[in-house]
């Protein structure tokens, strides 16, 4: 998800099939929730941290919360690090505050909503499903990769494939992953008392 609701986030839902049956964007955090109570999905995959790091009690650099943290981010992010998946640390310097926030608060209404949310990393499902050699999503030529390796999972997509957006690859990719964890297919890593993130298991094929 984005950290504004200026900048729609992109969204994708997939059925029993790896059918796609809702693909798009919104805005504000009230048009993400009643896209997802006219989906009514099994499980929510959100592309953002949904937790902070232990000892925490914010992200502010004014609050004295954290002082002696032992280590950097969240043992999911440091636990990534560690299998060679580089990803943003959740701090009180982290220059996505705003979205970890707006995404806790989601997190939470939806929880209470009784929808089961779960934190995922599109970078690092990818390489849990394409390897690390996967061109840079920016680009033309790794945008045209993407969409060839995003079809592949989804084959019913295929017509689609040239108007694919990266951010709508990446939430497709993150619906594909609640999907995997929906078959037990998807691994957690970090501390289940802090937050984690579920990534493919690896070796894990359509």
């Amino acid at each position: 998800m984005t950290s504004s609701p200026q900048k729609p986030s992109a969204y994708a839902a997939l059925d029993a099939n790896l059918t796609v049956i809702a693909l798009g964007a919104v805005g504000t955090d009230p048009e993400i929730v009643a896209t997802i109570d006219e989906i009514q999905p099994a499980i929510v995959a959100i592309d953002a941290p949904l937790s902070l790091p232990k000892g925490l009690c914010c992200l502010e650099e004014g609050c004295s919360c954290g002082q002696a943290l032992p280590s950097a981010g969240r043992a999911c992010e440091r636990e990534l690090a560690r299998l060679g998946i580089p990803c943003f640390f959740t701090s009180k310097r982290s220059i996505i505050k705003a979205m970890v926030y707006r995404a806790i608060s989601l997190s939470g209404e939806l929880c209470a909503r009784g929808y089961e949310v779960i934190e995922i990393y599109p970078y690092a499902s990818k390489v849990r499903l394409f390897g690390k050699s996967i061109p840079s999503k920016v680009k033309p030529a790794g945008l045209a990769a993407l969409r060839t390796l995003v079809t592949g999972l989804m084959p019913s997509l295929t017509p689609q494939a040239a108007d694919l957006s990266h951010d709508l690859c990446d939430a497709l990719i993150a619906a594909y992953t609640g999907y995997l964890y929906s078959q037990g297919l998807a691994e957690p890593v970090g501390d289940a008392e802090e937050g984690l993130i579920f990534i493919p298991k690896i070796q894990v094929k359509a």
